[in-house]
C-alpha cells in the first residue's frame, strides 16, 4: 500500500515500526543524496528511518538508537549545494545531519512538500536530542 507524504501516512507508516508504549516526537518526509525517500521520525528511545519507494511505498526501516547517536546538526537548504542553488534551497528545505559514534554520517534533506512544513522537523530534532555534532 502506497502511503503518500501527509502526516494521517506518515504516522500510519511509522505505526507498524514502533515498540510497544514508543511514542512518536517528530515524523517528516526527506530525501538523502536526492534519490532515496524516507520518512524520518523522533522516538524517546531512536532515530527511525523508514525507507520509501519513489511512490511512497514502504520498503523497511532503520533505527538508530539515540545512545549511539554522536551529534545532529541542521543547515537551512543543502550545504553541498553549487552557489547559485544554496539560496534557493535554503527557502525550501532544512537538512539534518547524523553522525553516529562508530564515524558514519548522513545527510537527509526536508523539503516543504504538498503543504507539509517538513523544514520544523530537524529543528525539532535536533533541539529534542541536544547534542553537538
Amino acid at each position: 500500500m502506497a502511503l503518500k507524504p501527509t502526516m494521517e501516512g506518515m504516522n500510519e507508516a511509522a505505526a507498524q515500526f514502533l515498540e510497544p508504549g514508543e511514542e512518536l516526537v517528530t515524523i517528516g518526509w526527506a530525501s538523502e543524496k536526492g534519490t532515496k525517500f524516507y520518512y524520518v521520525a523522533l522516538t524517546g528511545k531512536r532515530l527511525l528511518i523508514i525507507k520509501l519507494s519513489t511512490f511512497y511505498k514502504v520498503k523497511g526501516a532503520e533505527s538508530i538508537p539515540i545512545e549511539e547517536l554522536e551529534g545532529v546538526s541542521i543547515y537551512e537548504g543543502f550545504k553541498y549545494a553549487l552557489p547559485d542553488a544554496q539560496l534557493i534551497s535554503s527557502m525550501v528545505e532544512t537538512s539534518l545531519y547524523v553522525k553516529t559514534k562508530d564515524g558514519k554520517k548522513r545527510a537527509f534533506r526536508f523539503a516543504r512538500i504538498l503543504g507539509l512544513d517538513n523544514k520544523q522537523v530537524p529543528v525539532d530534532i535536533m533541539e529534542t536530542l541536544k547534542i553537538g555534532a
